[in-house]
């Protein structure tokens, strides 16, 4: 036969529609919940959305041991042990008894899903802390218990009406039997006595449980006034939330203008990186060509460098032609003067042989120094046009000297970018 809690929590998804929607305690967010053969499958629990069926029968059986009423437990941040999920809760029941847990093991969250079905199927009342059996649940088990007294007393009572039947029939039946009938009769007397014994303790039980119904009524009645000032709140809270989402909305909106700037700034960064890059290939072309072109001025200055040791030989050369030159001149100078006085002597004594003699020797004189003079010049203009080219190649050295700077200036320009 199938458990009663079962049945009932069938029968509610036969009569509400299967999957149906469970709210949970506050009433204003619900849950999915779908019944397959081996149980319930819900959409609150991600990691586990599936609850067995004896978890709902066990949960039952551990609020009927704890006297109608049982504290939920909280599996947040605790362990099966701990204060807040001891054994006595709900949580720590279910835990133990339906997936095995030991002391000490952390436990996952379902007791929000169990106590919202039970509710849900009108088996429990669901509310903040702890769960409890409805009332019309713990008379419906006063009921059960009553039935399984009453059919072992209602076939005694149709043995014994056999019995007498029997009596009736056989007029001629012994004394005895008729004696055994009374002593049994007094025993079933005795029976009815302890049941009415029993049945006013239950009028007795009833009349408590009114008295707790009254009690749990005024605490209700009480409960509802601070559920009054508590959804106040709430309105009040919800309010804020509106303004505090609107708010947020506005900061979403900002973000995504700050998120449109920044994208265009990395757009930007992104080019500037690429120009940089490219003037890095540029420079580093640069500095290719400038080091062939460092090695080119070294090369030229050690041939300016050698040229120049070069020109100055020619230059002490020159100097020493030069000084050569000027004797030479003052020597012919002096040789003029001596001619002049000779012509004047000639003249005064042109009758002499002598003399025509002496002034044909200084006229080959003459001659000879002009050749010589000649040859002097000549060597003099060769050494003015050895002079003007080693001052050309001064120039064009000094020139590439100039330009070796602005190249090195250039590139130390490139360096700093």
């Amino acid at each position: 036969m199938e458990d009663p809690v079962i049945s009932k929590i069938k029968n509610q998804f036969d009569k509400k529609g299967n999957p149906a929607k469970i709210p949970l305690m506050s009433g204003k967010q619900f849950f999915e919940a779908r019944s397959e053969a081996d149980g319930v499958y819900v959409d609150n629990l991600k990691k586990d959305p599936f609850l067995p069926w004896n978890i709902f029968s066990e949960s039952v059986n551990c609020i009927k041991e704890n006297g109608g009423k049982v504290k939920k437990g909280n599996a947040t941040n605790s362990r099966l042990g701990d204060p807040n999920l001891g054994l006595d809760t709900l949580e720590g029941y279910i835990a133990s008894k339906v997936y095995d847990c030991k002391v000490g093991d952390a436990v996952f969250k379902r007791i929000n899903a169990v106590a919202s079905v039970l509710a849900w199927a009108e088996i429990c009342e669901n509310t903040r802390g702890q769960i409890s059996l409805l009332e019309e649940e713990k008379e419906l088990k006063t009921c059960e218990s009553e039935n399984e007294i009453s059919p072992t007393f209602s076939a005694e009572e149709n043995k014994e009406s056999l019995r007498i039947n029997s009596f009736y029939l056989h007029p001629d039946s012994k004394q005895t039997e008729l004696r055994n009938m009374e002593i049994e009769i007094e025993v079933k007397i005795q029976k009815i006595k302890e049941l009415e014994e029993q049945v006013a303790d239950r009028d007795e039980e009833i009349g408590r449980l009114k008295i707790e119904l009254k009690a749990r009524e005024n605490f209700l009645l009480e409960k509802d006034s601070e559920l009054q000032v508590l959804q106040e709140k709430f309105t009040d809270k919800s309010e804020e939330a509106r303004r505090l989402e609107s708010r947020l909305i506005e900061k979403e909106e900002e973000l995504e203008g700050f998120t449109e700037k920044l994208r265009e700034k990395v757009e930007n960064i992104k080019t500037l990186t690429e120009e940089l890059s490219a003037k890095e290939r540029e420079i580093e072309e640069f500095e290719v060509s400038i080091s062939i072109k460092d090695k080119d001025l070294k090369t030229l200055a050690e041939e300016v460098i050698t040229k120049a040791g070069e020109m100055r030989k020619i230059e002490e050369k020159l100097a020493l032609k030069e000084r050569k030159i000027n004797t030479m001149e003052s020597m012919l100078a002096t040789t003029g003067e001596k001619v002049k006085k000779l012509e004047k002597q000639l003249s005064a004594i042109e009758g002499e042989e002598k003399l025509a003699v002496q002034l044909r020797e200084k006229e080959e004189f003459i001659k000879q120094l002009k050749g010589t003079l000649a040859s002097k010049e000549e060597a003099f203009s060769k050494v003015s046009e050895e002079n003007r080219k080693y001052r050309m190649q001064q120039k064009l050295a000094s020139e590439g000297l100039r330009q070796i700077e602005e190249q090195k200036a250039s590139r130390k320009w490139w360096k700093r970018l």
